[in-house]
């Protein structure tokens, strides 16, 4: 009984053996890491992929860096620390910076630096690029050309890092800071800059008013000449009917008078007429003898 309890014993341990010596022997690499194996402290082979990879027991691992963007956060302070503008002026600010590590470089992360040492290459060239950046503009465009601002450092900074194996995914800028002094000033600016606004608007509504009041006494100007000229017209187009109504009058006393005359000589050739129809037959004298006293001289009878 002892002797197979004994034998039970080592063939555990045998096989408890074997199952760590198994464990020990082989690592896996997620898609989203990358490998490198090192054994007794000295780094073998190439960067290892994604999947499993062997490797002798004990004496290697696989040491394993993600490739995973990371991100880093750097306040600016107002002070000695602040990034100086175009117009000398002390801004602070807020970045944040993605990066990973660079695939392709995986071997140099592993032989040439530490996670810590790359964290202040990151640092310490971020603050270079975002002060070279800020340097060219004044506080008054800094908000304005964030966009820019962003872009300029984010070129600057993958220009400093190129040499090492990370590289930058993103960037953003936020939270701008600036002196007390330079806020007052802001405010003042702006107190100013609404009462410039304000007499604005007021002007306009001024140069309105005078103009609504041009349009106006046009309008009224216009109205006027509209209602002279219908008098005109109506006083032209009553004389023209009285005129027309005195053309007619006169008209209709020509008429009248053409027909009296006409009646006249009517009656007249009636007078002759009724003489011709009592003519006896003598001859009437074209004249009426008259004595030198004005009497009417009696004529004798004509003998029959």
């Amino acid at each position: 009984m002892k002797k197979n309890a004994k034998k039970t014993l080592i063939t555990i341990i045998v096989l408890a053996l074997l199952a760590i010596t198994a464990y020990e022997s082989y690592s896996v690499v997620a898609p989203n890491e990358r490998g490198v194996q090192v054994m007794l402290g000295e780094v073998t082979g190439s960067v290892l992929e994604p999947g499993v990879h062997f490797h002798p027991p004990f004496v290697s691992v696989i040491k394993k860096y993600s490739i995973v963007p990371k991100s880093m956060n750097i306040n600016f302070s107002v002070g000695t620390d602040g990034a100086i503008t175009k117009d000398m002026q002390t801004v602070g600010s807020q970045v944040t910076v993605f990066y990973r590590y660079d695939g392709a470089k995986i071997m140099d992360a592993v032989t040439k630096y530490t996670e810590s040492l790359l964290g202040n290459v990151i640092t310490k060239s971020l603050i270079a690029s975002i002060k070279e950046s800020i340097g060219k503009y004044s506080i008054y465009e800094l908000v304005e050309n964030q966009d820019k601002i962003t872009a300029d450092v984010s070129v600057s900074l993958k220009e400093k890092l190129a040499e090492y194996p990370i590289e930058v995914t993103q960037l953003t800028i936020s939270n701008w800071d600036w002196s007390d002094d330079f806020d007052k000033n802001i405010k003042e600016t702006m107190n100013r800059t609404q009462q410039v606004r304000q007499a604005e608007q007021d002007l306009k509504l001024a140069e309105t008013n005078a103009q609504k009041q041009v349009a106006e006494a046009e309008a009224q100007k216009k109205a006027a000449e509209q209602m002279a000229e219908a008098e005109l017209i109506k006083a032209q187009k009553a004389a023209e009917a009285k005129q027309v109504e005195a053309d007619a009058l006169a008209y209709y006393n020509a008429k009248v008078a053409q027909n009296y005359q006409v009646e006249i000589k009517l009656k007249e050739l009636e007078i002759e007429l009724e003489k011709a129809k009592k003519w006896d037959g003598r001859q009437v004298p074209e004249y009426v003898p008259l004595t030198a006293s004005g009497a009417i001289v009696t004529l004798p009878e004509a003998k029959k």
